[in-house]
């Protein structure tokens, strides 16, 4: 027997397994945005809380109308979407109008026409990230217990691409980063050399030259070991 929403989900879940492959981490979870979206029919706008060491963000939303809606409930520091990825819990509100839990949420919901909502916990590989899948719908009771159960089986899949999006971006950043302080370690080594060569010192003479030239410039010492490469390379 076909579950309702079953033939959608293939095709949406499938494309959680691709994810990594846009050119940023913004991009990807967008894609999730838009697929979660995608899999229920009375979707208007969809969005990805994450709250990484305890502040939150929208790290993707398939509109603006999505990002304002959350970020309602982040000025307040209280909503659906947050207390979905807190507590790791489903927030179902049929009719925004008549829930009075969360005010600041449901004036912006009113004022932008937006009468219901749905927010799944996404269940994050780090500790210290916690996320949530948030629909929203221009109709009053536009998910049921069926979404619930529709949008629970998305965001768990869900839940593992976004943890391996985050887990490869930061990564990537680790990598990037330690290829800079490579790359600047190289060049001071440089400058060092060629403290040494014109003054006949030592080391940390020439170390200490750097520093102090830093200091008194007011600039990075990486910076100040790239002027000197330069103008070596220069021939000044």
């Amino acid at each position: 027997m076909t579950e309702p929403g079953q033939d959608r989900r293939p095709d949406e879940i499938s494309a959680l397994t691709r994810v990594t492959e846009d050119a940023n981490l913004s991009d990807s979870l967008r894609r999730i945005a838009a697929a979660g979206c995608a899999v229920l029919d009375t979707c208007s706008a969809a969005s990805v809380t994450l709250i990484v060491a305890g502040r939150p963000i929208t790290m993707a939303a398939t509109d603006e109308l999505a990002t304002e809606l959350d970020q309602a409930q982040y000025d307040t520091g209280a909503g659906p979407c947050l207390t979905a990825a807190r507590q790791a819990q489903i927030v179902r509100i049929d009719s925004i109008a008549r829930d009075d839990r969360w005010p600041g949420f449901k004036r912006a919901a009113i004022g932008r026409e937006i009468a219901s909502s749905l927010s799944v916990p996404l269940i994050i590989a780090d500790e210290d990230t916690y996320g949530a899948l948030n629909s929203y719908a221009d109709t009053a009771g536009a998910f049921d217990a069926e979404d619930e159960e529709l949008a629970t089986a998305f965001a768990t899949q869900a839940a593992i691409a976004v943890s391996n999006v985050v887990a490869y971006w930061a990564s990537f950043e680790l990598s990037r980063n330690l290829q800079a302080a490579m790359e600047h370690r190289s060049t001071i080594e440089q400058a060092k050399g060629v403290l040494m060569a014109e003054h006949r010192c030592s080391p940390d003479e020439a170390f200490t030259m750097l520093r102090r030239r830093s200091q008194a410039e007011n600039r990075k010492l990486r910076d100040i070991a790239a002027d000197i490469v330069a103008q070596v390379a220069g021939g000044t």
